[in-house]
């Protein structure tokens, strides 16, 4: 291959993986509507959320698997044990938005308890965000996830902060482009938000092996 050719194949793969990943979200949202609908929204949400993060935690890892099936599959043997694991922060945080988005309405976020029910919402919004990738990533009691993720975001407020940097880059592409919105909002959603989380659960890891290996060491 000429020098000039191998730019040119460079760029060639570095959109090849771009679109690859556009097709990807396209995909998940599309699946991640099917599934949510075919449980009335109220039992189906969670564990195709959850399945949208396990099959993007499984493409990471790159594996290769047919996506339909796998979601199915995925969203079939998560469908109770997940909202028994992670409905309650689902229910929570849908409340709390149906609450300020009427309180935006009326004009009332100013207000103290409009201000309360913002930052609450804030708050379930990052923990269930977070607990639907812990529950694809780790092995934990059903009762265990939130509550764990709730630490896990206290204490690691700079990656909060991106991930809901993330959430605010979705939003705001779907206001200027609302026809986008269908097609690809929600599984845009699920997938930046995986990516980020595993990342940052892969990173803590292996922090924490660091520390206690130098430890075990200095003993």
């Amino acid at each position: 291959m000429t020098d000039s050719a191998a730019p040119v194949a460079t760029w060639a793969l570095r959109a090849h993986a771009v679109f690859d990943w556009i097709w990807w979200i396209a995909l998940l949202n599309l699946l991640w509507w099917a599934f949510a609908l075919v449980g009335l929204i109220v039992v189906g949400a969670v564990p195709a959320s959850v399945a949208a993060a396990d099959l993007t935690r499984r493409r990471l890892r790159g594996e290769v698997f047919p996506v339909v099936r796998a979601f199915a599959a995925a969203w079939r043997r998560e469908l109770w044990r997940s909202n028994a694991a992670l409905g309650v922060g689902a229910v929570v945080t849908a409340i709390l938005a149906v609450n300020v988005v009427g309180r935006l309405g009326a004009g009332a976020i100013g207000e103290p308890l409009g201000i309360v029910s913002a930052m609450a919402l804030v708050a379930a919004f990052t923990i269930t965000a977070v607990a639907v990738p812990m529950y694809a990533h780790y092995d934990l009691p059903l009762r265990a996830y939130l509550l764990t993720a709730g630490r896990w975001a206290a204490r690691n407020v700079l990656h909060v902060v991106l991930l809901l940097l993330g959430a605010v880059a979705v939003a705001g592409v779907g206001s200027v482009l609302p026809g986008a919105v269908p097609f690809f909002t929600v599984g845009a959603w699920l997938t930046l938000s995986t990516v980020l989380c595993i990342a940052f659960f892969t990173a803590n890891d292996r922090a924490l092996a660091e520390r206690e290996a130098a430890a075990s060491t200095s003993r």
